[in-house]
């Protein structure tokens, strides 16, 4: 881990740019960030994607209940605008992300006797507790995005956010694996609720550990602003032109993969039939393409900007959710292939995402422009996952014989939502950002060394 990370003599070059006054060098601080990172994947892990479908589906929800559950964090994000505001008005923004960061997984201890106990009432506690972690969160969020883009000096920024999320992702592979086999055990067993509270509860010491992680990164509080609230800072985002474009695209996006991204793991479920095993094995099949990707997604940020990898990657992800209506009960070998393709994709799509409104938004008041960035893309994905439950709620009776393969609503939603995609992805090209090198320059640029590496390997 400690290999990838800036040697000394770059630290010292890129020291002056960081404001932040630290009694940890910035070599350790980037060392600690990676490991607070590994350890809250855990907690991410357990608590989240097919898993927290899973627990969902144990209690009995249906495909609205699916959808909304995807919606949460998503319609949370307004929260990010409380915490820009009362980072503005304290200037304690390290405090105030740790105490919600905190509550935010620290609640989910409340569920791990849910699925011992009995009654229609657990779903309802589930998404209650959902709603509490996710806004919690996002007002951590808000505060750590600023954190982070303070901590990590702008020219190193995408090379080591890069290897952090390689690290991320073998950490990612390690959990799913296990959650995989710990579910299906409890299930074989023939208490499937036993596993859900393990995971559960094994996150929750996890996220302690990365929160105690977190309290030892160095942090320079800004001055309170004393004056109230001041609607002038909160809005001027909305002002910036070139921003709310980028805004904009996002919202598309956002609408795009939204409307279907929660059927995924409950067609995996309920559809293909496939154990947790078998989902956490395809999960893994992606990270692993991200540990592999990160690094070299990262240096292609650093070389030719964020908008050509994230236009690049869209266009690719937007066949993503045509690839699955090939896969059946029993005949799920096209997941391999689709979890290389879109786990190289979304591990460029996700890192450009994460630099692109640091890299457009100015030092002071980023707090607000990041809060802002995720919360009206947010809205518009909240709105498009509901919908999304609508639509698999009301079609939900759809059986078309196609050959061997049976279209359900899922099938109609994954077409949906490839269209968007595709129309969201043209979008990406009509931002532009001040120091990127264009699409066609890094397409070349890839071409040119996948085609030498393939003239070496035959000489070899």
């Amino acid at each position: 881990m400690e290999s990838h990370l800036p040697s000394t003599a770059e630290t010292a070059l890129y020291r002056a740019e960081m404001p932040v006054k630290t009694q940890l060098s910035l070599r350790k601080s980037l060392i600690v960030n990676t490991w607070e990172g590994s350890f809250a994947t855990v907690f991410i892990v357990f608590t989240g994607g097919a898993f927290l479908t899973g627990l969902a589906l144990l209690l009995g929800a249906g495909d609205f209940e699916i959808g909304f559950l995807a919606a949460i964090p998503f319609i949370a994000q307004l929260a990010q605008l409380v915490a820009a505001y009362l980072v503005d008005i304290t200037g304690r923004r390290k405090k105030i992300t740790i105490w919600s960061i905190g509550l935010a997984r620290q609640a989910w201890l409340l569920l791990v006797p849910l699925p011992f106990l009995t009654g229609n009432w657990r779903l309802g506690a589930l998404i209650a507790i959902v709603i509490i972690s996710n806004i919690a969160g996002m007002i951590g969020t808000a505060g750590w995005n600023s954190w982070m883009a303070d901590l990590v000096p702008g020219r190193l920024r995408g090379r080591y956010f890069g290897n952090r999320n390689a690290t991320i992702a073998i950490v990612s592979i390690t959990v799913t694996l296990a959650g995989g086999i710990i579910l299906d055990h409890f299930k074989a067993i023939g208490y499937p609720g036993g596993g859900f509270s393990i995971i559960m509860a094994a996150g929750c010491a996890f996220a302690l550990a990365a929160l105690f992680l977190l309290r030892k990164l160095p942090d320079n509080p800004t001055c309170p602003n004393e004056d109230g609230v001041n609607w002038a800072l909160l809005l001027e985002p909305l002002k910036n032109k070139t921003f709310m474009h980028l805004i904009w695209v996002y919202l598309a996006w956002n609408f795009a993969v939204g409307i279907s991204a929660a059927f995924f793991a409950a067609h995996m479920i309920t559809f293909l039939k496939m154990s947790f095993f078998q989902i956490s094995i395809y999960a893994c099949i992606g990270a692993l393409a991200a540990v592999i990707l990160n690094r070299r997604w990262g240096a292609m940020v650093d070389r030719f900007g964020c908008k050509p990898v994230i236009a690049f990657c869209a266009f690719g992800i937007s066949l993503v959710p045509l690839i699955w209506w090939i896969p059946r009960p029993g005949h799920l070998w096209i997941l391999l292939f689709e979890g290389i393709y879109s786990g190289a994709l979304w591990t460029g799509f996700t890192l450009a995402a994460f630099n692109i409104p640091i890299a457009n938004s100015p030092r002071e008041n980023r707090t607000i422009y990041l809060a802002m960035f995720s919360v009206l893309p947010g809205i518009s994905f909240f709105i498009s996952s509901i919908l999304g439950g609508i639509l698999a709620e009301s079609w939900k009776n759809i059986h078309w014989i196609i050959g061997p393969q049976t279209i359900i609503n899922y099938h109609i939603l994954f077409a949906i939502s490839s269209f968007l995609r595709l129309g969201a992805a043209f979008l990406m090209l009509t931002f532009h950002e001040p120091r990127e090198i264009g699409l066609p320059d890094m397409v070349q640029f890839m071409s040119d060394t996948f085609m030498k590496r393939l003239y070496a390997s035959r000489q070899f």
